[in-house]
Order: structure tokens, then C-alpha cells, then sequence
């Protein structure tokens, strides 16, 4: 385990309240895994309250008032679909305001795809570019969504699903290491996918 890692594990105990054994933390190779040992720690009440229901009506009201659309707006619509290119910024401002959440910032290849997705150095593909969160899905934004307002929106002493620790620990990851919201799932290995020590 090297010292990213450490300090990611770290803010995680920090936050639940528990702390994680060294052995138990050297088997901790994707999000999900670190979400299933700190849910079986802290796991004492679990109750049917479904966040995600309640951020996605709360993120299609705003769609519904800004893109003034009687269209049927599910989970699984890509963003692109709601917003063109070209009214993408503007909107993307509009819908974090009436949100009142803080919203994946969107990056270079949502305003134009034809970047290509590496940067090339001398002729040799290096560097991925992020990947354009208007690609994404509104259960994908949902999702992002409750990551980045963990604080607001999820009480740590009354966790009530496994999904809220899920959440809680993409957003520490996406602190910690500083890779967007937007590119961390949860079969992601700390490691190969996100480039943990």
C-alpha cells in the first residue's frame, strides 16, 4: 500500500468513525470493496429511504423548468439529449442554481468532441482526456451529484444503505485523488483504473 492509499483510508475512518486493519486494508482493491467493509462496520438500521429518488426528482424538476419540455425526463437519458452543444454552458450554470447542489464541472469534450480523446507529446498518445460528463446518464448525474454534497445531503450518524457509504466514498476519493467525480465507479480498482499507490 503506498502513501495515496494510506491517506485515502485514512480520511474514510476519519469520516466513518471506525477504523480499518492493515490486513483488511491491503484486500481493498476496487470502491466497491471499500464500500462493503465500511457498511458492514457501520450497517445498523438500513431503512427503504432511496436518496437517489429524491436528488433525481429534485435535478428533473430543474430540467423541466429550464428546458420547458413537457417530455418524459427517466434516469437512464443521456444529457446530451436535454441540452445542444452550444446552450450546454449556459444551462449547466442555470440547472447547478436551481439545483441549489454542486454539479460535476464539465469539461473540454463536452464543448467540442472533435478534441479526440488523448493528448498526443511527440506523435505518442499519453495523456486520456477526461471524459465528457454530457455523455453521461441523469442516473449517472444522480449519482455524481450526491458524491460531490455527501455533506449536505447524506447524515454520517444515520446512514441508512449501502448506496450513501458508496457515495460518501467516491466523493472522498474524488478529493483525495483528485480525479473528476465523473470517472470513478465502482468497479474501478484504486490501482489500474485510478491510479492509486
Amino acid at each position: 500500500m503506498g502513501l495515496d492509499s494510506v491517506e485515502l483510508v485514512i480520511s474514510i475512518e476519519d469520516k466513518f468513525g471506525i477504523r480499518i486493519d492493515d490486513s483488511e486494508a491491503e484486500k481493498i482493491y476496487t470502491v466497491q470493496d471499500f464500500a462493503d467493509i465500511v457498511f458492514s462496520r457501520i450497517a445498523k438500521n438500513p431503512t427503504d429511504k432511496c436518496l437517489s429518488q429524491i436528488v433525481f426528482y429534485k435535478i428533473r424538476k430543474a430540467l423541466k423548468n429550464l428546458t420547458l419540455t413537457e417530455r418524459v425526463i427517466r434516469p437512464d437519458m443521456k444529457i446530451s439529449e436535454l441540452f445542444s452543444q452550444s446552450e450546454l454552458k449556459e444551462k449547466w450554470s442555470q440547472l447547478r442554481t436551481e439545483v441549489g447542489l454542486e454539479l460535476p464541472d464539465l469539461v473540454a469534450l463536452d464543448f467540442n468532441p472533435e478534441l479526440g480523446s488523448h493528448v498526443k507529446i511527440l506523435g505518442i498518445k499519453t495523456i486520456k482526456r477526461t471524459t465528457p460528463v454530457s455523455k453521461g446518464t441523469l442516473r449517472q448525474l444522480v449519482d455524481w451529484t450526491i458524491s460531490l454534497n455527501r455533506d449536505k445531503l447524506i447524515n454520517i450518524e444515520k446512514i441508512s444503505s449501502k448506496y450513501e457509504v458508496e457515495r460518501i466514498i467516491c466523493g472522498i476519493t474524488e478529493d483525495r485523488i483528485g480525479v473528476p467525480i465523473s470517472e470513478i465507479e465502482l468497479h474501478h480498482s484504486f490501482t489500474n483504473d485510478l491510479g492509486i499507490d
